[in-house]
C-alpha cells in the first residue's frame, strides 16, 4: 500500500483559545510531526505430534520523499507499530538513498509512523500513521512523503491504542505526561477501538473513533489524571501541567 499522491495546503493558525481541533488541523498548521518486538513464536508439538510448516516471514521497504518526490538522505526515523497502536519495538533511519526495510515480519496488519519533530511533518492529504499490511513471504513497499521546515514544538501528541494511552514518540504506556502552560496537547485514536479521554480539567473528549482526536490546550497547572471510560482498570494515564 503506497500512500496516495497530493501535495499538503497551507491553513490559516486555528484560535489556540478554541478546544476540539481535528488532528489533522494540528498537524497541518502546528507542524507536529508525526513511532518491544514480540514474534509470536510456534507451538512445540507433544505427545509425537508433527509440527505444521514455518510461517513464511515478510517484509516492509520503501523510501522517505519529499512532497515533489526527492530522496530524503539520512533523515527522520521510522517507528513501526501494530494496528493497536502499540510499538513493535523497532525503529530505522532512512539510508544515503533515502530508503528504509524492516525484516522478518510476522505476516498481518502494521503502522508506520515517520518522526523528525520540529524538522519535518507528513503534511495532508498523506495518511499518517501510514496502515498496511505484510503479506507471508513477501515485502510491502511504501513511500513516505514529507514535508521538511521549523514547525513549532509548543505542542506534544499522546496515542490512544488499544488499552493504553502513549506520549510519542517513545513515552512509557499509561505513563505521565509533563508540559508546560500553554502546550496544545493531542490525544490521538490509533487503535482499533472506541476510546475516550476523561478527567482534568477539559472533563471529557467524547468519543473518539478512530483516526479521531482530542485537543486541549494546557491552560490549569497541576497534576491531571484521566482514563478511557470504555476500557478500564487499564487505560489509565496522567498530565501534569507545570508553570
Amino acid at each position: 500500500m503506497i500512500a496516495p499522491d497530493g501535495k499538503g495546503g497551507a491553513a490559516a493558525a486555528p484560535d489556540a483559545s478554541r478546544e476540539g481541533y481535528s488532528r489533522r488541523e494540528f498537524v497541518r498548521v502546528m507542524g507536529f510531526a508525526v513511532g518491544a518486538l514480540s514474534f509470536a513464536g510456534e507451538g512445540c508439538g507433544g505427545g509425537g505430534d508433527v509440527a505444521g510448516p514455518p510461517i513464511a516471514l515478510g517484509a516492509v521497504e520503501g523510501v522517505v520523499t519529499d512532497v515533489q518526490g526527492a530522496p530524503q538522505a539520512n533523515f527522520g526515523s521510522l517507528i513501526l507499530m501494530y494496528p493497536s497502536g502499540q510499538h513493535v519495538g523497532i525503529t530505522v533511519s532512512p539510508d544515503a538513498a533515502g530508503k528504509f526495510r524492516f525484516g522478518n515480519l510476522t505476516p498481518g496488519d502494521y503502522q508506520l509512523r515517520f518522526q523528525a519533530a520540529g524538522q519535518a511533518i507528513v503534511p495532508e492529504p498523506y495518511q499518517h500513521p501510514i496502515k498496511f499490511t505484510v503479506p507471508a513471504g513477501k515485502a510491502t513497499t511504501l513511500t513516505v512523503r514529507i514535508q521538511r521546515g521549523t514547525f513549532s514544538q509548543n505542542q506534544v501528541e499522546i496515542y490512544c491504542g488499544d488499552d493504553f494511552y502513549q506520549l510519542q514518540p517513545n513515552g512509557a504506556e499509561n505513563g505521565e505526561t509533563v508540559v508546560k502552560l500553554g502546550t496544545i496537547v493531542c490525544w490521538y485514536n490509533v487503535g482499533l477501538k472506541v476510546h475516550t479521554v476523561t478527567g482534568g480539567p477539559w472533563n471529557d473528549s467524547g468519543d473518539l473513533q478512530k483516526t479521531q482526536s482530542y485537543i486541549w490546550v494546557a491552560s490549569v497547572t497541576g497534576l491531571h489524571a484521566y482514563q478511557c471510560k470504555y476500557n478500564q482498570p487499564g487505560m489509565r494515564a496522567t498530565l501534569r501541567v507545570v508553570p
